[in-house]
This record gives C-alpha cells, structure tokens and sequence, in this order.
C-alpha cells in the first residue's frame, strides 16, 4: 500500500476526536467507505448531468433549493469555483472587496482583469467603510463579504444589506462556513438576511464529503440556464457523483431533522464554555476559538495538552486555537475536549492593541501575478511589491494582496510569524500607470 493511502488508513485507526473539517468529523454512518467504490460512477444513461440537469440531479438541485428557500445550484469544487462563478456573473460592474476575504477571490478578481476597491481588515469590516467604499463605486456595484469568517464571526447582513439597497449595489457573500445557519436558533443564513447571492463550503460543517459546496442565489436575479454556463467554465467536467450523494443524503438528514441537531450543539457548547475559566472569541455555534494570549504557556502549551488528550484541531497560530464542532461529535469527544482545556490556567494580559497597516498599491492584481518574481529574504523586502500567492494570517487569508507594497509594519509582523522569504515582484518590472508609478 501506497505511504498516502497508509497515511490515511492509519489515521483512521488512532481515534482521535477530530474537531476539524468535513462536518462529518468520520462519525457519520451514511457515509460509511464500504459504498464508496460502487457508488462511484459517470453520467451514463439515467445518471444526469450536472451542467445540464433534467433527471435526478435537477430534482436534488430542486431539494436543496426547498431546503434553503432560494434558488440553489450545486458543486463538487468546493466553494472555490463558486467564487469564480459569482465574480464571472458580475465581472461588468465595478467590486469591493473584504480585505478578509479568501485568497481565492483575489485570483478570480486577477484573473478576470477587475480590480476591487479593497475594505476592513483581516477579520471584519465597519459599516461606514462599507458605505464610504460604495459612494466612490460606481452605482450598481458588488460588495463582496465574508461572513462568516474562518473564525466564526458573523456580519450584520441585514444592515449591510439596507445600505446596498440605498445606492442599488449587490450584496455576494462568501458563507463557505456558514452552510449550516439556516439551522441555528435564529436564521443566520446571508440569503435569508438579504443578501442576493452566497456561496456555502456544505462540507466544512454539515456532513457531506470535501468538495461539497452550494451557490444560493435570490430568486429571479438570474436564469438558471446562465447559471450553469457559468458554472461549467470553473468546475470539472467530471463531478464527482459520490459528493452529489453525500449532499442529496446529507439533505435528507436536514428535512428529517432540521434545526435539533444544530440547536442541541449550541446548548452543548454553551455549557461547556459556561464550566471553563478561558477566554474565547464570540462566535456562531459550530466554532470554538481559544484565545490562547490568556493562557499559561500560550498556544504550544494548550497544543501540547490538547494532543495528550487525543484531540486534533481545525487550525491554530501564534493566538488563537480553532476547533470545529458538530453535531456527529460523540460523547467522548466532548469528555476529552472539556478534560483537556480544564487542563489549561488563565492568565489575566493587558489589553492588546491590534497591527495596523497602511497599504499602498502600485500594481494590479492582475499584472502581479503575471509579472517576473523573485524571492528575497523578509528583512531585505522594505519597499518591495508583494506578490505571494501563499497566505500567512489565518488559512487563504493574505497579510497583504498581490501588488502592495511592504512596509516596515509588515516586515515585522511576519517576523513574529516566523516567515523569513517573501515572494516579490523582481526589480525593474514596470508597474501600472493607473496607480501614479
């Protein structure tokens, strides 16, 4: 056997709790690896086909929509092509652009030659940023959010939304964490706010398999057969017709169910952050993010016990530790989760005064990421023109965007995240002149 696939096989068989992405966390039953290789099939005769639904897949197509209560197309590229589909729907109008958001919207943005007026910061985004930036726009412009974040922390959409509405803008959303908000106490889900068209990971917190993910339009705002235009020049000409099963399954399970599962896992979650003196970040039900600043030791100390315990994590960096919760959590998962963060002290800290950057662009995204680079060390990139596609905040999030410029307060930022090379653009290559160099 292969070292991948012993990789994988051995993983499995070491039980830890996986409080990390797919939303099925390996316990849910339907899913199960025996069916895998006789489900696995291609659009033969009566199997459909994506980009041209009339059998079986429009009829899931059309659950998923009853399920969310909008128009719904689904994708087995994750959200990543989604992005591509939303951007390529709009490419006529002008975009601004969460500084936050997925690496993947500014290569899209690159690609299709628009280039965004860039809002917010890493995390969130200030409503009189928002309508100072759709001022400047054009009108009918698209801004373009994240909500939620890779953190889980939500957006008020509704008063975004009353704000696009007032200057004629579209409100897009990337919600590839949040498909499972339409499930919470209160409905949480961007369309369902207000906002005109969000793109959802399913499988990062629903139990369907990774490549899972759903385009949730308004009704009306397009032509379903546009649609899947769109949408064939960004996903594989070759869906696979496993991850269709897991979401018509996974559908199925919600029509069964609905909010329970997600209502009793926000009780659970509450009570068990209510037994703990730790300090986490406010967020929606299915993220438990530990501020790990008010901890003993910091972030490899709450490592270090966290993998005596057997548990696996989203993500972490030098402050924070991301868990993934979910309703197929078992007891024991949750036993170990509590056990090992009674484990860890608070510490109380001053309070912490957040980096501030003052970015300057000189080139297009587009010219960025077509020009000659080079890699110089982090300490000799004062003035240089970033052009890493690489991401160094938290995962697919930039520090800075493909043609800004590197400062002093970047440079030593990075520093603290122990980077030591950048990618930049090579001395020489001529900017754009749009941007005064």
């Amino acid at each position: 056997m292969n070292e991948f696939s012993r990789f994988l096989r051995r993983y499995s068989d070491e039980d830890f709790s996986r409080f990390f992405m797919p939303g099925h966390q390996g316990g849910c039953e339907w899913l199960d690896e025996s069916f895998f290789s006789r489900l696995d099939l291609t659009e033969i005769e009566g199997a459909d086909n994506l980009f041209f639904p009339t059998g079986i897949i429009k009829s899931l197509e059309e659950r998923v929509s009853d399920l969310f209560s909008c128009d719904c197309y689904i994708s087995t590229n994750g959200s990543t092509s989604l992005v591509k589909t939303i951007l390529w729907l709009f490419k006529e109008r002008d975009f601004i652009v969460q500084r936050g958001s997925h690496f993947s919207v500014f290569n899209a943005a690159a690609i299709f030659s628009i280039e965004p007026i860039i809002i917010g910061d890493y995390e969130t985004v200030s409503l009189f940023e928002i309508e100072e930036a759709i001022l400047k726009a054009k009108r009918g412009c698209v801004l373009f959010l994240t909500s939620p974040n890779y953190y889980g922390e939500i957006l008020d959409i509704c008063k975004i939304k009353d704000i696009c509405k007032k200057y004629d803008a579209i409100l897009a959303v990337d919600c590839a964490h949040g498909a499972h908000l339409s499930f919470l106490r209160e409905n949480k889900n961007p369309i369902s706010l207000g906002a005109d068209i969000c793109c959802c990971s399913m499988h990062k917190t629903l139990p369907t398999l990774t490549g899972a993910a759903v385009l949730q339009i308004k009704k009306g705002l397009f032509e379903r057969e546009e649609i899947k235009k769109t949408m064939a020049l960004f996903l594989s000409s070759s869906p696979s017709y496993l991850i269709m099963d897991s979401i018509g399954l996974c559908v199925d399970w919600l029509f069964g169910c609905f909010s329970k599962p997600f209502l009793e896992l926000e009780e659970r979650k509450e009570n068990l952050v209510g037994k703990l003196n730790l300090k986490f970040l406010k967020t929606e039900p299915c993220k438990l993010v530990l501020d790990c600043l008010y901890v003993k030791g910091g972030v490899f100390k709450a490592l270090f016990v966290l993998k005596q315990f057997k548990i696996a994590v989203e993500f972490y960096n030098f402050r924070y530790i991301c868990f993934i919760l979910s309703p197929f959590l078992k007891e024991k998962d949750w036993n170990r989760l509590e056990d090992a963060l009674k484990e860890l002290e608070f510490v109380e800290v001053n309070e912490i005064i957040k980096t501030k950057f003052n970015f300057k662009r000189v080139c297009s995204l587009k010219k960025a990421i077509e020009k000659k680079k080079e890699k110089v060390l982090l300490k000799d990139s004062l003035s240089r023109i970033f052009a890493d596609m690489l991401f160094y905040e938290i995962p697919g999030v930039l520090v800075l965007t493909y043609g800004e410029v590197i400062t002093e307060e970047v440079i030593l930022y990075l520093e603290k995240k122990g980077v030591r090379e950048v990618l930049v653009l090579k001395k020489g290559e001529v900017v754009d002149e749009i941007f005064g160099e």
